[in-house]
């Protein structure tokens, strides 16, 4: 583990900022490029999105980890500022800076759901990134294992462990493949987001059976009940815009049979 990778003229670099600091920066690269080649918008404006993101969702992840893990911060309120070293929820994240992304595209009258499809791809690749520095920084580990990959990947402790956080870097690269191949589907505007929310949620949910948090039933952790109602909700949205447009393009091939 190395949560301090260097110290740059007495400034700490820490490992997990400076991942998460990389993966915004890839996302704005990424996603600007695919936003000026086919939606025209200039690169100016997806960095000023950006930053309304990177606020919204260090903000929203900063929330669900203190709601989730109020323990740590009875003693140490103060401890709730410190992002250094971690301490975010992802799923908060995602919804804090899709809320911020949301109101920042509406203020500039653009149409979110279409760049929030060329967003997602991007998303699955910095969450991948971000997990390098959870190995760095040892957290986000896995429980007690004996299989012949197990790592020390809990700061400050020797004890071998699932590395969840390469489960978790595998699974989203996984995730950022499948969304780049679907950027030019022909389902309804929003699709790749809601299908990258659903797919995190399924993976996320896998990762949890061998991942260290708190628990809401014996068989179930808290953040394993998250992800089924994310899930939930977006394959529940994804079908039925998908039978809405069905019942749009019937209705309209129904229109030009009778003119």
């Amino acid at each position: 583990m190395k949560p301090v990778l260097f110290n740059l003229f007495g400034l700490s670099i820490h490992s997990y900022g400076l991942m998460l600091a990389v993966a915004f920066l890839v996302g704005i690269f990424g996603a600007g490029r695919q936003a000026q080649r086919r939606l025209g918008i200039p690169l100016d404006t997806i960095v000023d999105l950006a930053t309304w993101i990177l606020i919204g969702a260090v903000a929203g992840a900063r929330i669900a980890y203190v709601v989730t893990d109020y323990q740590l911060y009875v003693r140490a309120p103060w401890e709730i500022l410190k992002l250094s070293s971690g301490g975010l929820a992802f799923h908060g994240g995602l919804i804090g800076g899709f809320l911020a992304g949301f109101g920042f595209l509406r203020l500039k009258k653009i149409y979110p759901w279409t760049l929030a499809d060329l967003l997602a791809p991007f998303i699955a690749l910095g969450y991948s990134l971000v997990r390098i520095g959870c190995l760095l920084n040892g957290c986000c580990y896995g429980k007690a294992s004996g299989l012949p990959w197990a790592l020390p990947c809990a700061y400050g402790d020797a004890t071998l462990r699932h590395p969840t956080q390469l489960y978790s870097l595998v699974g989203s690269l996984v995730l950022f493949v499948i969304l780049w191949r679907n950027l030019d589907h022909h389902r309804f505007p929003g699709f790749l987001f809601l299908l990258y929310v659903g797919l995190y949620s399924m993976l996320r949910f896998g990762v949890e059976f061998f991942r260290v948090g708190p628990m809401v039933f014996p068989w179930l952790s808290l953040a394993q009940l998250v992800c089924l109602l994310m899930a939930g909700t977006a394959f529940g949205l994804i079908w039925a815009f998908d039978r809405r447009q069905r019942r749009r393009l019937n209705s309209d091939a129904a229109t030009e049979v009778k003119s």
